[in-house]
């Protein structure tokens, strides 16, 4: 009884709050970048909150995810000139004030280009990377790098001499790589999209496993300048965003044709997708891409091929596509043979204790071995780049004979013909992508298209050079139809909780323009910075006012007055605190009262 008053006169002075995050009148989770850019207009966010938000999830989250590389530290400097931009009336783009992230081999003016290795920890661009730059004149902000697969290695796995990237729906199992950290931070909502790059599978493998768009776009469609390379002959930068729409918008933005892609279909009618039996179901065969699909993923591929049919699709099956021959031409593609000479032009645009291949090849800081290319350097690999080139002009007059042959538009087959496995195993992927579109240097997107257990698995379409918009108009069809809502992980929920009167206050907003406009405006704008029982109050009055000036028919009035009820309790129970505090002290007073006479009477 002593401290109960001193404890109930805290929680008046400091009314509660279930958590010590900054809140929003936006769950940030669930929103596409389109739908934070409608945010930012409307007044619901600013880009200074938004960028404080991602923030708080990347502190609060990414110690067991090992996601984020390192943080802009002028984010939110950066975010709030673009908010005042934005507050005069320029806006550059739908990406104006969005938070993006970038893979760690890529350069990014203020942030160690490191592609995943300590031994490159001062590694400083004297300038962004093409892409970045064009990203940055979009208004977009450059909120973080992203952990990788050391040197963009490996496909089963994102391991770094930084430390492991953890799968975003269970830590414990690979995210793949190695754009893995890109991949992982958009699925926890670390940020609205990422970039990554893409040798044989790097963006769409990850992609697939958090449940997220991934496209590897036309090789050089995507400037690689200010790139970390591994194989130039095959590496691209690659986009990686929760919607088809999404990445649409940035590939608009970032690509070197100035080509602006917009999703143009309703339905599929008229498009004929080829799939690849072995790539779709295989076989006991000894050719590893034509080997037995797992049966879960089979069948989910399955039911979602049917949905392209359901949308107006012909389907057609392939049979004989990946022959012995293909696939030794194909595997005779991959070559690393580039990247020392491919790394000292990349090195010439940096500052740094490393200063060549041969010095990061000899230095410590590492945890993969770059000996066996040494012998590469210096021009070596030339001569066989001629007869590269001259096998994958093979396999590309043989990707368009079967266009020809079965008059299609696209290719489809899964992601992954293999489930997710755990850090401690870390390969065996297996991708019929990387036989397909990274041989020869032609698009391809994978699409969630479902989970098996608590993992997510993609579709991955394929067409011929430059066919981007396709790719995004049959997919963007194929999203609708599939009706998968926005990942975010469910090992990172939103930190704050929206309480049932902003939608209410929100709705008068948006569907009435009076005085009371500007008004509703700021207090969204000033949700942030004030305590549960203000917002509860004001919001309590607005909806009042608004009720009196309006009439709308958006809510049923029986929902309009059980929120305002709940709001009116929420006071009542407030007052009743006060209460109980006034009765404890005045019953406190009673028993001392009460002490002292019984004193005065046995003195007497």
């Amino acid at each position: 009884m002593k401290y109960i008053k001193y404890i109930l006169f805290l929680l008046l002075l400091f009314p509660y709050s279930a958590n010590a995050y900054t809140s929003s009148v936006v769950d940030i989770t669930k929103k596409s970048i389109t739908d934070l850019a409608d945010a930012l207009d409307k007044g619901y966010l600013t880009s200074e909150l938004l960028v404080t938000l991602y923030l708080e999830r990347i502190e609060a989250y990414d110690d067991e995810l090992n996601a984020i590389r390192e943080i802009n530290e002028n984010a939110l400097e950066e975010a709030r000139i673009l908010d005042q931009e934005r507050a005069e009336g320029s806006i550059r783009s739908t990406l104006h004030g969005i938070p993006i992230v970038v893979k760690t081999n890529i350069d990014v003016e203020g942030l160690a280009t490191t592609a995943g290795a300590k031994a490159l920890s001062d590694n400083y661009p004297l300038e962004d990377a093409e892409a970045v730059k064009k990203l940055r004149d979009a208004g977009a902000i450059i909120l973080a790098s992203t952990n990788m697969s050391e040197f963009a290695f490996s496909a089963g796995n994102s391991n770094s001499s930084y430390g492991k990237v953890g799968n975003a729906f269970n830590p414990l199992y690979s995210p793949y790589g190695s754009s893995g950290g890109s991949a992982v931070a958009v699925a926890t909502s670390f940020a609205a999209a990422s970039l990554g790059t893409d040798t044989n599978s790097s963006v769409r493998m990850p992609a697939a496993a958090a449940g997220l768009v991934g496209l590897r776009p036309t090789l050089g469609l995507i400037s690689s300048d200010g790139v970390i390379p591994y194989d130039t002959t095959r590496d691209t930068i690659g986009i990686l965003s929760k919607t088809v729409l999404d990445n649409a918008l940035i590939l608009s933005i970032i690509n070197e044709e100035d080509h602006n892609y917009i999703p143009e279909l309703d339905n599929l009618e008229g498009i004929t997708i080829g799939v690849i039996n072995s790539y779709l179901k295989g076989s006991s065969s000894s050719i590893r891409v034509n080997t037995t699909t797992d049966s879960d993923i089979y069948n989910l591929a399955t039911e979602k091929i049917a949905l392209l049919e359901e949308a107006g699709a012909k389907i057609v099956y392939i049979d004989n596509f990946m022959t012995s021959y293909y696939y030794n031409i194909a595997n005779s593609t991959m070559s690393g043979d580039s990247f020392c000479d491919g790394f000292n032009k990349y090195i010439k645009g940096t500052t740094g204790s490393v200063r060549s291949f041969e010095a990061l090849a000899n230095t410590s800081g590492r945890i993969y071995s770059l000996s066996g290319y040494l012998s590469s350097c210096n021009d070596v690999w030339l001569h066989d780049a001629t007869v590269v080139a001259n096998k994958k002009e093979i396999f590309t007059n043989h990707v368009h004979d079967v266009f020809s042959e079965y008059d299609l538009d696209l290719i489809v087959y899964p992601t992954t013909k293999n489930k997710v496995f755990t850090l401690s195993v870390g390969s065996g992927v297996n991708s019929p992508g990387s036989f397909l579109g990274s041989v020869i240097g032609y698009p391809s997107i994978t699409i969630p298209m479902g989970y098996i257990d608590e993992f997510s698995y993609g579709l991955e379409f394929f067409s011929l050079k430059d066919e981007e918009n396709l790719l995004y108009s049959v997919t963007k069809v194929f999203e609708q139809f599939n009706d998968l809502a926005i990942t975010n992980s469910s090992l990172t929920p939103s930190l704050y909780e929206i309480p049932d009167y902003i939608q209410v206050l929100k709705t008068y907003y948006e569907n009435s323009a009076n005085e009371l406009t500007s008004k509703t405006k700021e207090y969204f704008l000033n949700y942030s910075k004030n305590d549960d029982i203000k917002n509860e109050l004001q919001a309590t009055t607005l909806i009042k006012k608004y009720r009196e000036l309006t009439k709308l028919s958006e809510l049923s009035s029986m929902q309009e007055n059980n929120i305002i009820n709940s709001i009116i309790v929420s006071i009542v129970i407030t007052l009743l605190i006060v209460l109980i505090y006034i009765i404890i002290s005045l019953f406190k007073k009673i028993i001392i009262c009460r002490k002292n006479t019984k004193k005065r009477i046995e003195k007497y």
